[in-house]
């Protein structure tokens, strides 16, 4: 494949091809699997890194993470719960507990740990946006004490109130919508090219082919459509924090 075509499949420019050819500069993480993809070679540069640095999942999450930290803003998806950087402590030790039964004490301390870390840098920061749309089971699931569950609600109605987040819940009854394939995220950034984070419970993906992250930017958009308003969704949240009380009587 030439150059040119290999820069187009990738999204980036001849001259930057030529440098990762030559040796002048190494690839982004997420180049790997749209490398692999335009050459057709069934994974290999994403097993090679695997291989030579031996970590390839914690590469991954320390890109998706830097590159939310620094991006204009976040359009996510969630269907089971609140994204890491919006949860708790309470709620986020609740969660890895559950979900990592098998970590030591010690362990889900040092996940949570981080977690809180980044929850409260992004709720001090202006940027990024943030715009979240979210299946609205999220509020009938009982991660933890009805506590730390009336905390966690609590604080994202606050985030919402204060201008910081935008929510939007797809109602429980929506049996059929977009978002049956799972939760993803678009991060864009002003002055770069958008992608997507996808994650499974063994793998996180970058996608930076733009045809595919235009794919998710209309998956988003069809979403937004079949969701309720963001002022309905805050109703919705606080009428659960409201039985959330009674219970507590």
């Amino acid at each position: 494949m030439l150059q040119a075509a290999l820069a187009r499949a990738l999204g980036v420019s001849p001259s930057h091809v030529s440098n990762l050819e030559r040796g002048r500069r190494d690839p982004a993480l997420s180049l790997l699997p749209e490398l692999d993809k335009a050459l057709e070679t069934d994974d290999y540069f994403v097993r090679l890194w695997d291989e030579l640095t031996g970590t390839g999942r914690q590469a991954w999450l320390d890109e998706i993470t830097t590159l939310t930290h620094e991006a204009s803003v976040i359009f996510e998806y969630q269907t089971l719960v609140f994204p890491a950087y919006l949860q708790t402590e309470a709620y986020s030790r609740a969660l890895v507990r559950h979900g990592v039964p098998w970590l030591t004490p010690a362990e889900v301390t040092e996940r949570v740990k981080v977690r809180v870390s980044r929850a409260r840098d992004m709720a001090k920061a202006i940027s990024p946006q943030l715009w979240l749309i979210v299946d609205q089971t999220v509020l009938a699931r009982r991660y933890g004490s009805s506590d730390t569950v009336r905390e966690q609600l609590s604080y994202v109605a606050g985030l919402i109130e204060r201008g910081r987040l935008m929510v939007q819940m797809i109602p429980a009854d929506a049996h059929r919508h977009p978002g049956t394939s799972g939760p993803f995220r678009v991060v864009a950034t002003y002055g770069s090219p958008d992608v997507v984070y996808v994650e499974s419970a063994h793998e996180g993906q970058i996608i930076t082919a733009a045809a595919d992250v235009d794919r998710y930017r209309l998956w988003f958009t069809a979403l937004q459509s079949a969701a309720f308003t963001p002022e309905v969704t805050l109703c919705e949240i606080r009428d659960e924090l409201r039985k959330l009380d009674h219970e507590h009587e």
